[in-house]
Protein backbone atom coordinates (compact mmCIF):
# COMPACT_ATOMS: atom_id res chain seq x y z
CA UNK A 1 0.00 0.00 0.00
CA UNK A 2 1.15 3.94 -0.97
CA UNK A 3 0.68 5.39 2.65
CA UNK A 4 1.28 8.68 1.30
CA UNK A 5 -1.64 8.04 -1.08
CA UNK A 6 -5.20 9.27 0.23
CA UNK A 7 -6.73 6.75 2.96
CA UNK A 8 -9.78 6.26 1.05
CA UNK A 9 -10.50 6.81 -2.23
CA UNK A 10 -14.06 6.23 -3.30
CA UNK A 11 -15.49 6.63 -6.58
CA UNK A 12 -19.35 5.80 -8.31
CA UNK A 13 -19.79 4.08 -5.30
CA UNK A 14 -23.74 2.44 -5.75
CA UNK A 15 -25.36 0.17 -4.28
CA UNK A 16 -28.62 -1.78 -4.27
CA UNK A 17 -30.29 -4.27 -1.95
CA UNK A 18 -32.14 -7.27 -3.37
CA UNK A 19 -35.96 -6.48 -3.74
CA UNK A 20 -35.79 -2.79 -2.53
CA UNK A 21 -36.98 0.30 -4.54
CA UNK A 22 -34.55 2.38 -4.74
CA UNK A 23 -30.18 2.28 -4.48
CA UNK A 24 -28.64 2.22 -1.24
CA UNK A 25 -25.90 4.18 -2.33
CA UNK A 26 -25.94 6.14 -5.29
CA UNK A 27 -23.07 7.07 -7.29
CA UNK A 28 -20.86 8.30 -4.01
CA UNK A 29 -17.47 10.10 -4.59
CA UNK A 30 -15.19 10.63 -1.09
CA UNK A 31 -11.58 11.34 -0.50
CA UNK A 32 -10.58 10.76 3.09
CA UNK A 33 -6.94 11.91 3.94
CA UNK A 34 -4.73 10.34 6.46
CA UNK A 35 -5.36 10.92 10.35
CA UNK A 36 -8.53 13.08 8.86
CA UNK A 37 -11.57 12.51 11.25
CA UNK A 38 -14.28 12.54 8.96
CA UNK A 39 -17.89 12.78 10.23
CA UNK A 40 -21.89 11.27 8.32
CA UNK A 41 -24.43 12.91 8.70
CA UNK A 42 -28.21 12.16 7.75
CA UNK A 43 -31.36 11.20 8.51
CA UNK A 44 -32.27 7.52 8.89
CA UNK A 45 -32.10 5.23 5.35
CA UNK A 46 -29.77 7.54 4.09
CA UNK A 47 -27.13 5.01 3.39
CA UNK A 48 -24.73 6.19 6.24
CA UNK A 49 -24.23 2.53 7.63
CA UNK A 50 -24.32 1.09 3.81
CA UNK A 51 -21.35 3.10 2.87
CA UNK A 52 -19.17 1.79 6.11
CA UNK A 53 -20.31 -1.49 5.43
CA UNK A 54 -18.97 -1.16 1.55
CA UNK A 55 -15.54 0.57 3.01
CA UNK A 56 -15.08 -2.45 5.61
CA UNK A 57 -15.42 -5.09 2.91
CA UNK A 58 -18.47 -6.74 4.65
CA UNK A 59 -20.28 -5.48 1.46
CA UNK A 60 -19.63 -7.58 -0.88
CA UNK A 61 -17.65 -9.95 0.95
CA UNK A 62 -20.15 -10.96 3.89
CA UNK A 63 -23.34 -9.30 2.19
CA UNK A 64 -24.99 -11.47 -0.31
CA UNK A 65 -28.10 -9.85 -1.18
CA UNK A 66 -26.53 -6.13 -1.87
CA UNK A 67 -25.29 -5.33 -5.84
CA UNK A 68 -22.41 -3.33 -5.79
CA UNK A 69 -20.33 -1.26 -8.17
CA UNK A 70 -17.90 1.59 -8.08
CA UNK A 71 -14.14 1.61 -7.00
CA UNK A 72 -12.98 1.66 -3.60
CA UNK A 73 -9.12 2.18 -3.14
CA UNK A 74 -6.96 2.05 0.42
CA UNK A 75 -3.85 3.85 0.54
CA UNK A 76 -4.13 3.32 -2.93
CA UNK A 77 -4.81 -0.26 -3.30
CA UNK A 78 -8.13 -1.75 -4.87
CA UNK A 79 -10.13 -2.94 -2.13
CA UNK A 80 -11.33 -6.24 -4.46
CA UNK A 81 -7.48 -7.05 -4.65
CA UNK A 82 -7.24 -8.08 -0.87
CA UNK A 83 -7.58 -11.40 0.08
CA UNK A 84 -11.38 -11.08 1.33
CA UNK A 85 -12.39 -9.56 5.10
CA UNK A 86 -9.44 -11.36 6.65
CA UNK A 87 -6.81 -9.18 5.09
CA UNK A 88 -8.88 -5.80 4.58
CA UNK A 89 -10.00 -6.16 8.54
CA UNK A 90 -5.70 -5.56 9.16
CA UNK A 91 -6.11 -2.46 7.78
CA UNK A 92 -9.67 -1.14 8.01
CA UNK A 93 -11.65 -1.83 11.39
CA UNK A 94 -15.40 -1.51 11.53
CA UNK A 95 -17.33 -0.55 15.12
CA UNK A 96 -20.93 -1.67 14.17
CA UNK A 97 -24.18 0.11 15.39
CA UNK A 98 -25.24 -3.15 17.87
CA UNK A 99 -22.13 -3.94 19.82
CA UNK A 100 -24.02 -7.11 20.74
CA UNK A 101 -23.28 -8.10 17.25
CA UNK A 102 -19.16 -7.50 18.24
CA UNK A 103 -18.77 -9.12 20.88
CA UNK A 104 -17.60 -12.99 20.99
CA UNK A 105 -15.97 -13.53 24.57
CA UNK A 106 -17.64 -14.04 27.86
CA UNK A 107 -14.62 -11.74 29.67
CA UNK A 108 -13.88 -8.95 28.34
CA UNK A 109 -10.20 -9.21 29.02
CA UNK A 110 -10.86 -12.06 26.52
CA UNK A 111 -12.77 -9.99 24.09
CA UNK A 112 -9.91 -7.25 24.08
CA UNK A 113 -7.24 -9.50 23.23
CA UNK A 114 -8.63 -12.52 21.06
CA UNK A 115 -8.38 -10.52 17.95
CA UNK A 116 -4.49 -10.04 18.70
CA UNK A 117 -3.86 -13.47 19.46
CA UNK A 118 -5.70 -15.10 16.68
CA UNK A 119 -2.92 -12.99 14.59
CA UNK A 120 -0.13 -14.21 16.32
CA UNK A 121 0.78 -10.85 17.73
CA UNK A 122 3.61 -11.40 20.87
CA UNK A 123 2.58 -11.61 24.62
CA UNK A 124 4.71 -8.35 25.48
CA UNK A 125 2.89 -6.31 22.13
CA UNK A 126 -0.24 -7.75 23.63
CA UNK A 127 0.04 -6.41 27.01
CA UNK A 128 1.39 -3.32 25.48
CA UNK A 129 -2.11 -2.68 23.30
CA UNK A 130 -4.13 -3.73 26.19
CA UNK A 131 -2.64 -1.40 28.81
CA UNK A 132 -3.11 1.24 26.31
CA UNK A 133 -6.79 0.28 25.23
CA UNK A 134 -7.73 0.38 28.65
CA UNK A 135 -6.36 3.46 29.00
CA UNK A 136 -7.47 5.22 26.14
CA UNK A 137 -10.90 4.05 26.81
CA UNK A 138 -11.52 3.90 30.40
CA UNK A 139 -12.36 0.32 30.81
CA UNK A 140 -9.45 -0.80 33.20
CA UNK A 141 -12.44 -1.04 35.75
CA UNK A 142 -13.85 -3.73 32.99
CA UNK A 143 -11.36 -6.10 32.65
CA UNK A 144 -12.85 -9.03 34.92
CA UNK A 145 -16.40 -8.10 34.02
CA UNK A 146 -19.00 -10.64 32.13
CA UNK A 147 -19.35 -9.16 28.73
CA UNK A 148 -22.99 -9.64 28.90
CA UNK A 149 -23.41 -7.99 32.17
CA UNK A 150 -22.58 -4.74 30.86
CA UNK A 151 -24.14 -1.96 30.36
CA UNK A 152 -25.05 -0.55 26.38
CA UNK A 153 -22.20 2.26 27.02
CA UNK A 154 -19.98 -0.33 28.48
CA UNK A 155 -20.11 -2.55 25.67
CA UNK A 156 -19.83 0.22 23.22
CA UNK A 157 -16.59 1.16 24.56
CA UNK A 158 -15.31 -2.41 24.44
CA UNK A 159 -16.00 -3.34 21.16
CA UNK A 160 -14.20 0.20 19.65
CA UNK A 161 -10.96 -0.78 22.23
CA UNK A 162 -10.68 -4.55 21.30
CA UNK A 163 -11.25 -3.14 17.23
CA UNK A 164 -8.29 -0.45 18.58
CA UNK A 165 -6.27 -3.25 19.59
CA UNK A 166 -5.71 -4.24 16.50
CA UNK A 167 -4.03 -1.02 15.19
CA UNK A 168 -6.23 -0.59 11.83
CA UNK A 169 -4.85 2.67 9.99
CA UNK A 170 -8.82 2.79 9.06
CA UNK A 171 -11.37 3.05 12.06
CA UNK A 172 -14.82 3.18 11.08
CA UNK A 173 -17.04 3.73 13.63
CA UNK A 174 -21.19 3.54 13.64
CA UNK A 175 -22.72 5.56 15.96
CA UNK A 176 -20.22 4.75 18.64
CA UNK A 177 -21.98 6.67 21.57
CA UNK A 178 -25.24 6.72 20.76
CA UNK A 179 -25.33 4.44 24.10
CA UNK A 180 -22.61 6.81 26.27
CA UNK A 181 -23.80 9.98 28.45
CA UNK A 182 -22.21 13.19 27.47
CA UNK A 183 -19.51 12.25 29.70
CA UNK A 184 -18.40 8.93 27.88
CA UNK A 185 -19.75 10.65 24.42
CA UNK A 186 -16.39 12.98 25.36
CA UNK A 187 -14.03 10.81 26.69
CA UNK A 188 -14.80 7.91 23.09
CA UNK A 189 -14.56 11.43 21.35
CA UNK A 190 -11.02 12.46 23.28
CA UNK A 191 -10.10 9.14 22.12
CA UNK A 192 -10.47 9.69 18.60
CA UNK A 193 -8.96 12.37 18.51
CA UNK A 194 -5.69 10.96 20.13
CA UNK A 195 -6.03 8.00 17.69
CA UNK A 196 -6.23 10.45 14.33
CA UNK A 197 -3.08 12.42 15.92
CA UNK A 198 -1.29 9.79 15.53
CA UNK A 199 -2.07 9.02 11.85
CA UNK A 200 -5.15 7.00 12.60
CA UNK A 201 -7.79 7.96 9.54
CA UNK A 202 -11.62 7.75 11.61
CA UNK A 203 -15.00 7.82 10.16
CA UNK A 204 -17.59 8.26 12.05
CA UNK A 205 -21.38 8.20 11.53
CA UNK A 206 -22.82 9.98 14.32
CA UNK A 207 -26.39 11.95 15.53
CA UNK A 208 -24.97 13.77 17.71
CA UNK A 209 -24.06 16.88 16.10
CA UNK A 210 -22.31 19.22 18.41
CA UNK A 211 -19.73 16.42 19.22
CA UNK A 212 -19.15 16.10 15.49
CA UNK A 213 -18.96 19.82 15.09
CA UNK A 214 -16.21 19.72 18.12
CA UNK A 215 -13.95 17.06 17.08
CA UNK A 216 -14.61 16.46 13.25
CA UNK A 217 -11.93 17.66 10.65
CA UNK A 218 -14.67 17.35 7.36
CA UNK A 219 -18.35 16.58 7.19
CA UNK A 220 -20.43 14.71 4.61
CA UNK A 221 -24.16 14.78 4.78
CA UNK A 222 -26.28 12.09 2.75
CA UNK A 223 -29.63 11.92 2.12
CA UNK A 224 -31.77 9.27 -0.12
CA UNK A 225 -28.03 8.04 -1.08
CA UNK A 226 -26.02 10.31 -2.19
CA UNK A 227 -23.86 12.98 -0.85
CA UNK A 228 -25.50 16.59 -0.87
CA UNK A 229 -22.70 18.49 0.82
CA UNK A 230 -19.16 17.77 1.91
CA UNK A 231 -16.88 20.49 3.92
CA UNK A 232 -15.74 21.95 7.08
CA UNK A 233 -18.32 21.88 10.06
CA UNK A 234 -19.28 25.27 8.90
CA UNK A 235 -19.76 25.03 5.67
CA UNK A 236 -21.47 21.73 5.96
CA UNK A 237 -23.71 22.78 8.99
CA UNK A 238 -24.51 26.55 7.99
CA UNK A 239 -25.33 25.12 4.11
CA UNK A 240 -28.75 24.23 2.80
CA UNK A 241 -28.08 20.35 3.03
CA UNK A 242 -27.52 20.25 6.78
CA UNK A 243 -29.78 17.29 7.72
CA UNK A 244 -30.00 19.06 11.24
CA UNK A 245 -28.10 21.26 13.38
CA UNK A 246 -26.69 21.81 16.47
CA UNK A 247 -29.26 23.79 19.16
CA UNK A 248 -26.94 26.43 19.82
CA UNK A 249 -26.52 27.49 16.34
CA UNK A 250 -30.00 27.41 15.63
CA UNK A 251 -30.60 29.38 19.58
CA UNK A 252 -27.99 31.95 18.45
CA UNK A 253 -29.22 32.83 14.74
CA UNK A 254 -32.55 33.51 16.47
CA UNK A 255 -30.45 35.66 18.26
CA UNK A 256 -28.77 37.55 15.49
CA UNK A 257 -32.17 37.87 13.89
CA UNK A 258 -32.85 40.22 16.31
CA UNK A 259 -29.96 42.11 16.80
CA UNK A 260 -28.62 40.28 19.96
CA UNK A 261 -25.16 38.72 18.64
CA UNK A 262 -22.93 39.78 16.83
CA UNK A 263 -20.12 37.35 17.14
CA UNK A 264 -18.84 34.03 14.98
CA UNK A 265 -21.66 31.94 14.90
CA UNK A 266 -21.47 29.00 17.45
CA UNK A 267 -21.45 25.29 16.98
CA UNK A 268 -20.83 24.09 19.99
CA UNK A 269 -21.64 25.33 23.67
CA UNK A 270 -18.07 26.21 24.77
CA UNK A 271 -17.63 28.36 21.62
CA UNK A 272 -21.79 29.83 22.51
CA UNK A 273 -20.18 30.82 26.08
CA UNK A 274 -16.67 32.53 24.40
CA UNK A 275 -18.70 34.60 22.03
CA UNK A 276 -21.61 35.69 24.46
CA UNK A 277 -18.87 36.69 27.22
CA UNK A 278 -16.85 38.39 24.37
CA UNK A 279 -20.36 40.57 23.34
CA UNK A 280 -21.44 41.42 26.96
CA UNK A 281 -17.39 42.73 27.53
CA UNK A 282 -16.83 44.27 24.65
CA UNK A 283 -16.03 48.20 25.37
CA UNK A 284 -18.87 51.04 24.86
CA UNK A 285 -21.55 48.17 24.18
CA UNK A 286 -24.76 49.58 24.29
CA UNK A 287 -26.72 46.35 23.41
CA UNK A 288 -29.60 45.67 25.54
CA UNK A 289 -28.67 41.50 26.71
CA UNK A 290 -32.22 41.98 28.95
Amino acid sequence: MNMTAPALAVTGLTVRYEGAERRALDEVGLVVAPGEILGILGPTGAGKSTLLQCLSGVIPHHEDNAAMRGDIEVFGRPLGDFAGLSEITETVGLVMQDPEVQLVNTVVREELVWGMENRGIPVPEIERRLRRATDLFDIGGLLDRFTHALSGGEKQRVVVASVFCLSPRIMLLDEPTSELDPAGTEGVMDAVRVLADEGVTVIVVEHKIEELAVYADRLVAMRDGRVEAAGTPREVLMGPAAPDRPQVLDIALRLRERGHWDAELPLSVPAAVAGWQAMTHAPHSDRNHS
